[in-house]
């Protein structure tokens, strides 16, 4: 029985992979800053034409548009593409159109033998998802735990830089999504060609769904793999791999006493506050947990998702004067009553919110 196109991927991209590890043993390379790594990250993606700009983004500096007309032509084709025309419609956007890596895990669990229910009941919908289980197993010795979220990653950055670009978002916006897509990229994999690889089988596996079928796919493998030799080649090659610290932003030892507090001073507050040391944009002071000496104030940057703040591992439990030597603003409104939710305002102090 002779190979069929999925067989033969399957054995260039392996080759590929090996020959690239063979040639990263032993070579110094080049440190990268965290905008560095951002823009590495959308690689391929950022790499492809966009008919509203231009020309090509780069994939080592900003793309901004040059006037009024290419900024309104840019938006309008996001617009027009991806029904994005602002920071919470791109997240949406972000959200629907590259997010197969949670197809991916979901598989992953079920690989191994680990309970994951799929939402799916429709019938035609579960021989679908189970069609594209079998297929996306092919590639599962290849990417690893970290799936196919090369994949979402690079399209998703791609996405924030054009709207960036463009100013549909401004820099805050830009740099606070940016920095949650690549601190999730960087604790899944450990350098450029996991990397890679993770995208070349997300964008096999992204086609397979769309045209059900992997005969498909030889013309574009062949494209996708020969930009991915070019991100190789010019780029990925010669820089690390970007880690990120999940050290506090502040020593405990630096911390000093700015308040007086009667009772139980715990609180929690998200890693974008006591890692990354945003200023806090939403506190409330919710019926303090019994569980530990728990004051009731729960500390956000404000731009927080559900998926990021359901994840306990991206907030944690430090006491109030902690989070006061984080952002002193929130002292005058601390001896508020359990219920109060507020809002920082844009002369930086806080008002009430409904959220």
């Amino acid at each position: 029985m002779g190979y069929t196109t999925t067989e033969k991927i399957i054995a260039v991209m392996t080759d590929y992979k090996n020959r690239l590890n063979a040639q990263s043993v032993g070579k110094k390379l080049e440190p990268l800053t965290e905008d560095g790594f951002f823009l590495l990250l959308s690689g391929v993606a950022g790499c492809r034409v966009v008919t509203a700009l231009s020309e090509q983004m780069d994939p080592e500096r900003h793309y901004k548009c040059k006037d009024v007309e290419e900024r309104s032509r840019t938006a309008a084709w996001l617009e027009e593409n991806y029904g994005i025309v602002d920071w919470h419609t791109l997240e949406s956007a972000c959200r629907e159109f590259f997010n197969i890596n949670e197809e991916y895990k979901q598989f992953w669990a079920e690989w191994h033998n680990m309970s994951m229910q799929s939402r799916k009941t429709d019938p035609a919908a579960v021989f679908k998802l189970k069609r594209c289980n079998v297929y996306a197993k092919n590639y599962s010795a290849i990417v690893g735990e970290g799936g196919f979220y090369g994949w979402d990653c690079s399209e998703r950055m791609t996405l924030l830089r054009l709207a960036f670009a463009a100013d549909v978002i401004n820099e805050e916006e830009f740099r606070f999504d940016a920095s949650a897509i690549a601190k999730k990229a960087s604790s899944l994999f450990n350098n450029w060609v996991e990397y890679g690889m993770s995208y070349l089988a997300g964008f096999l596996y992204h086609n397979y769904v769309k045209f059900n079928c992997n005969e498909e796919l030889t013309d574009k493998f062949k494209m996708c793999y020969g930009m991915l030799h070019y991100m190789f080649e010019n780029h990925w090659s010669a820089r690390e791999w970007y880690k990120y610290s999940t050290e506090y932003a502040i020593n405990k030892d630096d911390m000093r006493t700015l308040i007086k507090w009667d009772g139980p001073d715990m609180c929690i507050a998200t890693n974008r506050i006591t890692v990354d040391h945003f200023p806090v944009g939403y506190m409330y002071r919710e019926s303090p947990d019994s569980n530990f000496p728990d004051s009731g104030w729960r500390f956000y940057q404000g731009m927080e998702d559900d998926e990021y703040s359901y994840d306990m591992n991206n907030s944690g439990i430090h006491t109030l004067n902690d989070i006061c030597n984080y952002d002193p603003a929130i002292i005058p409104y601390l001896r508020s009553p359990v219920g109060t939710r507020l809002m920082r305002t844009h002369d930086g102090k806080f008002a009430d919110s409904e959220i």
